[in-house]
């Protein structure tokens, strides 16, 4: 596995000013770096971010990110 840079959201703005690709509970990501398939310089952890809620928007769902 390759080094990379890790961090955590403490807001979704701050998540997507950190760059790199985002990692929660639940992703296969980490597998995919173990075997070189997937190389990001840097990880986000958004999983403690409040990303969980399901809203009915325009006769449609807006689904969180977790």
């Amino acid at each position: 596995m390759k080094t990379f840079d890790y961090s955590r959201a403490d807001s979704p703005g701050g998540a997507v000013a950190a760059g790199g690709r985002f990692i929660a509970g639940g992703t296969n990501l980490l597998d995919l770096m173990k075997l070189e398939v997937e190389t990001p310089e840097r990880l986000v952890d958004i999983g403690r971010l409040d990303l969980n809620t399901v809203e009915e928007k325009e006769g449609g769902l807006l689904i969180g990110a977790l």
